[in-house]
């Protein structure tokens, strides 16, 4: 889409009205707060105007787009719309568009008058609204989901200041998949569906004498041939058309990306550091292969200006390590980014991981990932906020998990993030069907309705003085890297020397209880929820911060470069 098309004209006026005895706006009142954040000018006349009233207020005004509602009796609109037209035709100014709303039956009537451009029965979707109101060609009464950007950045900038809204999918049946992702589209409650491939696809699609039949469907949807990637691709062409995404696989990282970007036009690559491979046998690389595979598919992408996520940090929380583990890799990977390329970094705060902290410290912990991530930017390095429930947080029963889908979203809206990582409320239960994601997908458009419209600010002690304690630790962690070379050894970048971050958990200065008897990582770290937070424990069950616990292994390590740095350093990383 060309630039100026998305360009927004804010000056444009509309006015709206209830006619006749009609005292029904909840609709309207809901279209003029999309219209608003959209930036239009709305002047709503209210409840049960007389058409004289509106043909005055439309001489005054002049408006751009005029909306009238009716919601009574069917037959009782004719008269109205005959008194509206025989005196609207006489003025010198006339709107652009008309829309009408009201009842099923009554736009069957209204409908007979041929003379309104948009009609509206109240179950219209956030995105036929804003499609409209976005819409530079007002007279195409047709398709207006030919005008929604096909890529992430413009997409983005189309649907602002509504975050785009995506969701993972994928059945262990190709058929059902594409006939999911059609239903999908078509509810138009989405912006990106996050394709779940199964394990064999991850792992062995370039390697088909490879692939085992026990793993067929596992984990998602098997893809076995290019003609299935391009079936994806047609079937997300209808509804909103929502873009397609899908993650980077557990080897052959480039040759998948080309063939991502060539069939699905992938909207963002999902490409980790640290996992998917042997130490969490998701994959079939060793650590140190895999991160050195890792980066060159990150800068093949920053190369390529496509987007890139690095899904890394919240698998640390998810094994239950210390939050400041956490934040110090959200830090590193924004690190990692930036210096291969990337211009347009996706930060995924999945919040709620381990699912016993407390929303406190959790939205603590994702402020100080934030903060430390906004450091980095500048006019060539964006930083693209994605939100999420953590996946172990929900309870198996659907009622009780949509609540926790619900709280956590109002929560997560507080960041005013990008993107809305929709993670359906029957995952504890069963893989998502097109259904429970539609319904997942309402669910939070609720929730950023409610949040759209309020002012919730973020000023809250308690949080703040854990976030400026994470945010140190941190910083602290991520400087040692560079003193993680052995005495014999000149690196000019150890950001982005496999060697050097692979000592990173070989050491255990990136650690995690889960780890334990792990042939990669230590696992010798305790953690317990402290106040709400996750932190490491001494010998004698006592909090301590990743400043002491990790001093405590520099001390033991004679080959390194390494110095005991001051708690108050405040070096910088140069990026």
């Amino acid at each position: 889409m060309d630039k100026n098309q998305l360009k927004f004209k804010k000056e444009k006026i509309i006015l709206t009205a209830s006619i006749g005895q009609c005292v029904h706006v909840a609709g309207t009142q809901n279209f003029i707060s999309i219209a608003e954040k959209l930036g239009y000018n709305c002047i709503f006349l209210g409840p049960a105007n007389s058409i004289s009233d509106v043909i005055k207020s439309i001489k005054k005004h002049q408006p751009d787009i005029i909306g009238l509602s009716y919601r009574l009796t069917p037959e009782t609109v004719k008269p109205l719309l005959k008194s509206f037209f025989r005196k609207y035709q006489k003025l010198d100014h006339q709107a652009e568009q008309l829309y009408f709303a009201g009842t099923a039956k009554v736009i069957e009537i209204v409908k007979q008058f041929k003379q309104f451009d948009r009609y509206f029965i109240g179950d219209e979707s956030r995105y036929e609204i804003i499609s409209i109101l976005k819409n530079e060609n007002v007279h195409n009464k047709i398709n207006h989901s030919s005008d929604i950007p096909s890529s992430l950045i413009s997409r983005l900038e189309w649907k602002k200041p509504f975050p785009l809204i995506r969701a993972h999918f994928g059945l262990p049946s190709l058929e059902r998949t594409l006939q999911g992702i059609k239903k999908i589209a078509e509810a138009k409650v989405l912006d990106v569906i996050s394709i779940a491939p199964d394990q064999n696809t991850q792992e062995n699609f370039f390697h088909p004498q490879e692939q085992k039949e026990e793993l067929s469907g596992a984990g998602g949807v098997p893809l076995r041939n290019v003609d299935d990637f391009n079936k994806l691709d047609k079937a997300r062409q209808y509804g909103n058309t929502p873009l397609l995404r899908i993650y980077a696989g557990t080897r052959d990282f480039i040759k998948l990306a080309k063939l991502y970007n060539k069939t699905i036009n992938n909207a963002w690559a999902a490409i980790p550091i640290f996992w998917f491979n042997q130490m969490d046998r998701r994959g079939p690389l060793s650590l140190r292969r895999s991160i050195q595979q890792h980066l060159e598919a990150i800068r093949w992408h920053g190369k390529r200006s496509i987007p890139v996520e690095i899904n890394d940090p919240h698998h640390w929380s998810l094994r239950n390590a210390p939050d400041a583990i956490a934040v110090a890799d959200m830090y590193l990977c924004g690190i990692i980014a930036k210096k291969l390329g990337v211009k347009h970094f996706i930060a995924q705060y999945m919040f709620n991981t381990p699912p016993n902290i407390s929303f406190e410290m959790d939205l603590a912990k994702i402020l100080a990932k934030n903060e430390l991530l906004k450091t980095l930017e500048n006019d060539s390095f964006r930083i693209i906020t994605q939100v999420r429930t953590g996946l172990a947080s929900f309870p198996l029963n659907t009622n009780k998990a949509k609540g926790q889908l619900a709280a956590s979203s109002l929560i997560q809206l507080l960041l005013k993030p990008n993107i809305i990582h929709v993670v359906s409320f029957s995952e504890a239960s069963h893989a998502a069907f097109p259904e429970d994601i539609i319904e997942s997908c309402q669910i939070v458009d609720q929730v950023v309705k409610k949040m759209s419209s309020s002012n919730v600010r973020l000023d809250n002690k308690l949080y703040n003085e854990r976030k400026e304690s994470l945010i140190k630790q941190a910083k602290w962690i991520v400087n040692l890297i560079p003193r993680l070379t052995r005495d014999h050894e000149n690196i000019e970048c150890p950001w982005l020397n496999p060697s050097i971050l692979s000592r990173l958990v070989e050491l255990g200065i990136f650690d995690a209880p889960h780890l334990k008897n792990n042939r990669f990582g230590k696992g010798m770290i305790k953690t317990k929820v402290i106040k709400g937070g996750y932190d490491s424990i001494n010998e004698y069950n006592e909090p301590i911060s990743e400043i002491e616990r990790i001093s405590e292994i520099l001390l033991d390590l004679d080959d390194y470069n390494v110095e005991l740095i001051s708690e108050n350093q405040n070096e910088k990383v140069s990026t």
